[in-house]
């Protein structure tokens, strides 16, 4: 065993540590994509795991956010709850500009409070026809993909 080997360990264990801490506070959250709207990044039946908050809010980072009212967008009618969630990526935040296919997003840059998404399959439903995403919209951001979809097609429960 080299000298270095302990402190690697010690360093694993903490990561191991701040993991658990992090999902027994209910901040990290396995959650399973449904839907085609992010692939090829992103398929149907992938798991991902997802940081709650807006800690890691930032342009190229893929986030959750509560679904658009069918009628209203992300501006929610009094007495309406949201049933669902949305995967998408953050193209745009707060003070960078809008991006030219944004044509729901007014202004030429993202005003404070406010992302601009887009799914990465042509059609998704996303900025193009919602324009732009309330921070107070999002659930959180994606870490990483736990595991791919299996070939079969597994079981969804997020739509993206």
């Amino acid at each position: 065993m080299t000298a270095a080997a302990p402190v690697l360990l010690a360093l694993a264990g903490l990561l191991v540590l701040a993991a658990a801490l992090l999902l027994a506070r209910g901040r990290l959250v396995a959650v399973t994509v449904r839907g085609h709207s992010m692939s090829p990044s992103l398929m149907p039946g992938d798991r991902i795991l997802m940081l709650r908050g807006r800690r890691r809010v930032a342009t190229g980072r893929v986030a959750v956010v509560v679904a658009p009212h069918p009628e209203h967008g992300w501006h929610f009618p009094t007495g309406a709850t949201p049933d669902s969630w949305y995967v998408k990526r953050i193209v745009a935040v707060a003070g960078e500009p809008v991006p030219h296919w944004a044509g729901r997003c007014p202004g030429t840059h993202v005003p404070p409070g406010m992302l601009v998404l887009l799914g990465e399959k042509p059609g998704s439903m996303d900025s193009k026809q919602w324009g732009y995403c309330p921070e107070d919209k999002l659930i959180g951001t994606v870490l990483l993909r736990l595991r791919a979809a299996a070939a079969s097609g597994a079981p969804s429960s997020l739509p993206s």
